[in-house]
C-alpha cells in the first residue's frame, strides 16, 4: 500500500494548510465538488462517483495518472471507504479494478486505478483481487465519441476469480461509462454474483460525434 508519503499534517494538495480530512486542509476540500452519489444504473449495476471533474478533481487525477504521485491513491482509497461506509454499500467479497495495458504499465510502473483499489480494499478488510484483464489491444479513449468508446472497449476484458462473488469494480474516471460495463460484462459473463462500480471523478458530458 502507498505509505508515508505525507507529512504529518500537511495538506498533500497546496503543502501549505494543516490537513483536516483526506490528507487535504479545509480550504483545498471546499475546491472540491463532492458528488457521493449513483450515476448509472441497469439491474444489478449501480456506478457511484465520488467527485464531479473540476480543476482541483483532475489535478488529483492527473497527479497519480501522469506525475507519479502516487499518493493520490490513497486519498481516494479513504474517499470512497468512507463512501461505501455512510451509504452501507455491501457487502462485498472482493474488490476488483479495471487493469490497463502492458504498455501503459511498463510506462508507468503502476496501474491508477489498482494503487486505489488496493487502498480502498485495506480499508474495507477485503481481498484485492487482480481479476480483470484485456484480451485485445485497445486504443486510448481520449478523444474517441461515445460510440467509438463503446466499440474500442467491447469484449477487451475478461475475468477469473469471480464466480458467486459480489464484486466492487473500481476506475478512475468515469466519463461515457463504455469501459465499466465492458468490464461489469466480463465479470458476470465469468459467473460474478453481482458487480457495483465506483469511480473517483464523473467527466464533464462528452459530445463527440
Amino acid at each position: 500500500m502507498v505509505r508515508g508519503l505525507f507529512a504529518s499534517g500537511d495538506c498533500c494538495m497546496c503543502k501549505k494548510e494543516a490537513a483536516a480530512g483526506f490528507h487535504l486542509c479545509e480550504s483545498c476540500l471546499d475546491t472540491l465538488s463532492f458528488m457521493g452519489e449513483e450515476i448509472y444504473s441497469e439491474k444489478t449495476f449501480p456506478v457511484y462517483a465520488l467527485l464531479r471533474e473540476n480543476r482541483a478533481a483532475s489535478f488529483m487525477i492527473e497527479g497519480l495518472k501522469f506525475r507519479e504521485e502516487r499518493f493520490w491513491a490513497e486519498v481516494f482509497g479513504e474517499m470512497a471507504a468512507d463512501f461505501l461506509r455512510h451509504e452501507s454499500l455491501g457487502p462485498f467479497d472482493a474488490v476488483v479494478c479495471v487493469p490497463t495495458s502492458a504498455k501503459k504499465r511498463r510506462i508507468r510502473g503502476y496501474n491508477p486505478p489498482g494503487l486505489i483499489a488496493g487502498e480502498l480494499a485495506e480499508r474495507m478488510h477485503l481481498p484485492f483481487e487482480e481479476a480483470l484483464y484485456l484480451t485485445k489491444k485497445v486504443k486510448d479513449q481520449i478523444g474517441l465519441g461515445v460510440g467509438a468508446r463503446a466499440l474500442n472497449v467491447r469484449g477487451a476484458f475478461a475475468a477469473r476469480n469471480v464466480a458467486e462473488k459480489h464484486i466492487l469494480l473500481l476506475d478512475d474516471t468515469y466519463t461515457t461509462g463504455a469501459t465499466m460495463k465492458a468490464a461489469e460484462i466480463a465479470c458476470m459473463d465469468a459467473g460474478a454474483a453481482s458487480v457495483t462500480g465506483i469511480v473517483c471523478m464523473k467527466a464533464r458530458d462528452v459530445n463527440y460525434e
